[in-house]
Parts: structure tokens; sequence; C-alpha cells
């Protein structure tokens, strides 16, 4: 069973975090862009092995936690296609759901995909906004997730510490191991081959180091009714780096579901 946290009501939107994370985190990254909007339903789910999922035994390549997550949709909103926003890794299972499950999926919005392949593109790290005198007074646990972030702030500081540290720790590592054995798609010609025809939004940054911006180039034949915008001044914290832009973007994508 997945755990869930769900805020507002309406059309549901089922929202997936990245690898080692859980809910806490997009709850902080998305929640706040739906303020003053009405008529959408976030689910914020923990992934399997994270937050308060457990991780299943049986569970052992990314095909099957994709599998979780359809089973859930259908559980919990039988009969009606749900939105899906995720980020990272969420991006990844959001698009497996999309390809596999297309009548399940009134549209996407996949945030720094990408990077799942050894041959993935990613440009060099590089800190373009800093902020100084901050990093010492840090957990160590924190110290090289702020590193990596493009754009540095007390405020992305204190949300590592308040959630990404907490969800860190009630990561499952058994289910991760046996997860990158067979992380991607690749070989599963009903996923590559397929196209998603539903309003869809893909975000990456300019200075991704981890995802970088190319595979997500490369996924815009199959998503026809996809906004790509790569971001600059931005990494594979977008959400938190660009907020306001990140924010734009994302209510533009829900006027377009909306129609």
């Amino acid at each position: 069973m997945l755990h869930s946290v769900t805020r507002g009501t309406g059309r549901p939107i089922l929202v997936l975090h990245g690898a080692k994370l859980d809910h806490r985190h997009m709850l902080d990254a998305i929640e706040p862009i739906f303020s003053g909007t009405s008529g959408w339903k976030r689910v914020y789910i923990d992934l399997p092995g994270h937050g308060q999922s457990p991780a299943p035994p049986d569970l052992k390549d990314m095909k099957g936690v994709v599998q979780y997550v359809i089973d859930f949709v259908e559980a919990n909103h039988p009969g009606q296609p749900v939105a899906l926003i995720g980020e990272s890794r969420g991006s990844h299972v959001a698009e497996g759901i999309a390809m596999l499950r297309p009548d399940l999926v009134a549209g996407l919005c996949l945030i720094v995909p990408g990077g799942n392949q050894p041959e993935s593109i990613r440009p060099d790290h590089e800190t373009l906004v800093p902020a100084p005198g901050i990093r010492d007074s840090l957990p160590d646990a924190a110290k090289p997730r702020f590193d990596r972030l493009v754009v540095q702030s007390p405020e992305i500081a204190e949300n590592i510490i308040t959630t990404k540290l907490p969800a860190a720790a009630l990561h499952d590592p058994d289910l991760e191991a046996r997860i990158q054995k067979a992380f991607a798609f690749s070989d599963d010609p009903q996923v590559t081959g397929a196209r998603c025809n539903t309003p869809t939004l893909i975000l990456s940054g300019r200075q991704d180091s981890i995802a970088g911006y190319d595979d997500a180039l490369a996924m815009l034949p199959r998503f026809p009714r996809a906004t790509f915008a790569l971001l600059d001044t931005a990494g594979h914290s977008l959400a938190w780096e660009r907020p306001d832009l990140a924010a734009a973007l994302i209510r533009d994508w829900l006027d377009r579901l909306a129609v």
C-alpha cells in the first residue's frame, strides 16, 4: 500500500517525488503553486520504499514501481484519468505510466527528467547564485546537497534540512539496489515506442548536472502536446531555484488541462 496525503478537491493530480525523498519535498515545492486556484485535488504519494510506503519484497525493477502506482490510481480513482506531476525519479515513473496506461493519464508535468543512461550528457556543476556563510552552519548531511545547488539561499538550505534529510533516513537501500539493476525502460518497446497526446509540460535546468537536459529534448517527438522549457540559472532543484517561473509554467499547464 502506498502512503498518500491529499490537498484540495476536484480533478485529481498525482504528485510523484524523486529518489530518496518522500511526499514532503513535493508538498513544499509544488503545493504553493496551487494557492489561489480551485478545482484540483492534489494527491502526494510516497513511492515504494520511501517515506511511509513499505518496500514490497517482490518488487525488483522500475517497471514494478510503475505498476504499484498504476494499482494505486485504479484503486483510488476508478474510471477517472489523473494528471501526473513527477520530479526526477518521479518523472520517470510518470512517463512509464503514460506509456503503459495512457487511458489513466489526463496530462503530464515532468520536472528535471532524464539522466538515466550512462551516455546522458550532463553539464559540469556550477553555482551561479552563491550564499556565502551558510554552508558552515549546516549539518554535515546537508552540505553535499547544498553544494550541488545552482542557486543557494537560506530558504533552500532550510528546506533541505526539513524535507530531504528526514526522507533520506527512511529510504530503503535494499530496494534501491534492486531497482538500479533494472531501472530504464529502454528494453521495453511498449514504453519507448509509445506517444502521449495529452497536455504535457517538460521542465529542465540549463545547469542541471544530475539529469542534464539532452534526454528531455529527445523526449519531445513522443509528446506532441508538450511545452518544453529549459530554465537558465536552474539545476536539479529547479522548483526551488526558479520558483516563480516554474509556477507560471505549471499554471499554464493546468489551464491547458482544464480546456
